[in-house]
C-alpha cells in the first residue's frame, strides 16, 4: 500500500526507530493490534575470516502496527524452544518465509523486537498468509526480473564511496566491468533469467540506481533498524511500498558498526538483500545472497559444515571482484532453469539397475537429451542428487573452486530438493570411483553410484553413471576405488580462494 501521507512519513523519518515512534518516545512497549505478523528468516553471510551466524527469524509488521508503513520487520524475540520450532519449520518445509502468519494475540512489540509470549505453541500458531496470495510469486526465477540497488547515506553522511554510475557497472554490467550479478545470473540460468537493472524511474541517478538518506547513523543502530529506516526512505521516494513493480531490491550501506559480523544477508523467499562496504561488488557474494531470495538454503561439504560445499555458490562464495560460482546437482534440481534436463529415479525397487549419460550444467546448450541433474528418491524428503561437475574453460562453471570435471553427489536434509533445504556434499567421483549408501532409505539394501567413465575429451562431456541397487555385501558409506577424501586434495576453508583487495 503507499504510504497514506507525506506528513506521517517525515515524522517516522525524524525518528531513530521509525517503524515504532510512539512506542520509542514512551519507552514502552505496546501491544501488537493486528495480533499477527508475517514470518520472516534472514541468512547472513559472515566475513571472509569469520564465522557464518545462525539464521535469524523475525516478523513482518502489518502496516497497522507500523505507522501505515510497509514492509517493517522486526526480530522475534521468544525463547530458545520457540526459536528452534520455528527455524526446524522453516527447514522441514512448513512454514514459508514470507508466505505465513503467525498469530500472537497478546504479544507486544517495541523498537527492536515483536516478543512472544512464554507459553505460545508456535506449530499451532503459524497459519497461511491469505493476504499475499496472488500478489506476486514468492520467488521469480524465469524471465525478466527487474532488480534495484539503493545507495544509501546516514545522517551523518556516511556513504559507500563508489559514484551511482560505478555501483550501477559493479552490479548490472553497465559500463566495462564483465563479471558481474547480471552476467553472472545469467550465464548459470543459460539466460533462462535476464536482469533488467531498474524500470527507468525519474528517480534512478543511474541505470538501476537510486539513491536515499536515512535520519539515522550507521555507527549506532542496529542491523535492523537501519534496514527498516531504509525501506521507509525508499517507499517515500518512490510513492509506493515494496517491492511495488521490483523483482528484487538490493541495499548498500557504508558499513556495519552494531552487531556486525556479516559481509551481507538476505530475506529467504523475498525481495531484499542488504550489503555493506566493498560487498555489493562482489559478484559472488551477490549470487549467494540473491540465491537466499529465490529460496535456495546453504550448501555444507565433505566436513558436515554449513558453508563448505565449494562447487556451489550457497557454499562460501567468491569473494573477488571477479569470480563467481553456479550450483550444485540439488540447487539445480529446485531452480526452474533446468527442468527439461532433470529426471527423478527411484533406486528402492528391487534389482535395480540403470545407466546414465550426464552432461554438466557448464554444457546444458548443447546436452542433447541427457539430464544435468537427477533426483534419487528415498521417500523421506532427504533425497540425494547427482550432477556432472564439469568445468570447461568457457562455461558459466568456469570459476569452479571444487571438484572440477567430477560426478557429485548431494544430500538435502528434507523437502525432497523442490524448496529451501541445507544440502551436503556427499562424494566426488573421478572415473573408476564409486559411493554407496548403506541401508538406502530403510530399505535394508545398498545403492551404490560410481562414475563408470568420464570422457572431457567430447564436446559436451560425459559422465558415464551407473546406479545400482542390489542385496550383496557392499561397503561402508564411503567412496571406493579408491575413496576420495572426506576433503578436497587442497582443503578449501571459511577464507576464499581469491579474497577482495583492501
Amino acid at each position: 500500500m503507499h504510504l497514506q501521507s507525506a506528513a506521517a512519513f517525515l515524522a517516522l523519518l525524524a525518528s531513530a526507530c521509525p517503524h515504532v515512534t510512539h512506542a520509542k518516545q514512551q519507552g514502552l512497549r505496546r501491544k501488537l493490534a493486528a495480533n499477527d505478523c508475517t514470518i520472516m528468516a534472514v541468512e547472513a553471510l559472515g566475513l571472509e575470516e569469520g564465522e557464518d551466524p545462525e539464521m535469524i527469524v523475525e516478523c513482518e509488521l502489518n502496516p497497522d502496527d507500523a505507522d501505515g508503513v510497509s514492509g517493517i520487520s522486526l526480530l522475534l524475540d521468544a525463547n530458545p524452544a520457540q526459536l528452534g520450532a520455528m527455524r526446524q519449520l522453516i527447514s522441514d518445509g512448513q512454514v514459508t518465509p514470507g508466505h505465513h502468519k503467525l498469530n500472537i494475540v497478546g504479544a507486544e512489540i517495541d523498537d527492536s523486537a515483536v516478543h512472544v509470549p512464554p507459553g505460545l505453541d508456535i506449530a499451532s500458531s503459524v497459519r497461511q498468509n491469505v493476504e499475499k496470495e496472488g500478489r506476486r510469486r514468492l520467488v521469480d526465477t524465469i524471465g525478466n526480473l527487474n532488480m534495484l540497488l539503493v545507495k544509501v547515506t546516514d545522517v551523518g553522511g556516511l556513504v559507500y564511496p563508489d559514484s551511482a554510475t560505478t555501483m550501477s557497472d559493479e552490479v548490472f554490467g553497465t559500463g566495462t566491468d564483465p563479471v558481474n550479478l547480471k552476467s553472472g545470473l545469467e550465464e548459470c540460468s543459460w539466460d533462462k533469467l535476464t536482469v533488467v537493472p531498474g524500470l527507468s524511474d525519474p528517480n534512478e541517478v543511474a541505470t538501476g540506481v537510486i539513491e536515499v538518506d536515512i535520519g539515522i547513523s550507521f555507527t549506532n543502530n542496529t542491523r535492523g533498524t537501519i534496514r527498516n529506516a531504509i525501506t521507509t526512505a525508499v517507499q517515500a521516494k518512490l510513492g509506493h511500498s515494496l517491492p511495488g513493480p521490483y523483482d528484487y531490491v538490493l541495499y548498500s550501506v557504508q558499513g556495519c558498526y552494531v552487531d556486525c559480523g556479516w559481509a551481507a544477508y538476505a530475506y529467504i523467499n523475498s525481495w531484499n538483500s542488504v550489503y555493506q562496504g566493498v560487498y555489493y561488488k562482489r559478484p559472488g557474494v551477490l549470487i549467494h545472497e540473491l540465491g537466499h531470495n529465490f529460496g535456495l538454503a546453504h550448501s555444507g561439504g565433505l566436513d558436515g559444515q554449513t558453508y563448505t560445499d565449494h562447487t556451489c555458490s550457497m557454499g562460501n562464495p567468491h569473494y573477488s571482484d571477479d569470480a563467481f560460482q553456479c550450483f550444485n546437482p540439488a540447487k539445480n534440481f529446485q531452480l526452474n532453469w533446468y527442468n527439461d534436463a532433470k529426471i527423478t529415479e527411484d533406486p528402492r525397487t528391487n534389482g535395480y539397475d540403470t545407466t546414465l549419460t550426464m552432461v554438466g550444467i557448464d554444457e546444458y546448450n548443447i546436452r542433447g537429451g541427457s539430464p544435468v541433474t537427477v533426483r534419487l528418491e528415498t521417500g523421506g524428503g532427504a533425497d540425494y542428487f547427482v550432477g556432472f561437475n564439469r568445468a570447461s574453460a568457457t562455461g558459466p562453471n568456469r570459476m569452479n573452486d571444487e571438484g572440477d570435471n567430477q560426478v557429485t553427489i548431494v544430500q538435502v536434509n528434507g523437502n525432497n530438493g523442490v524448496s529451501y533445504s541445507q544440502s551436503f556434499l556427499k562424494a566426488k567421483l573421478s572415473q573408476g570411483q564409486s559411493y554407496a549408501i548403506t541401508n538406502y532409505a530403510g530399505t535394508g539394501k545398498t545403492v551404490t553410484i560410481t562414475a563408470t567413465s568420464i570422457d572431457i575429451s567430447t564436446t559436451p562431456g560425459t559422465a558415464l553413471v551407473r546406479i545400482t541397487n542390489d542385496s550383496t555385501p557392499s561397503p561402508t558409506n564411503a567412496p571406493t576405488n579408491p575413496p576420495p577424501t572426506n576433503a578436497p586434495t587442497n582443503p578449501p576453508t571459511n577464507v576464499p580462494t581469491f579474497p577482495p583487495t583492501p
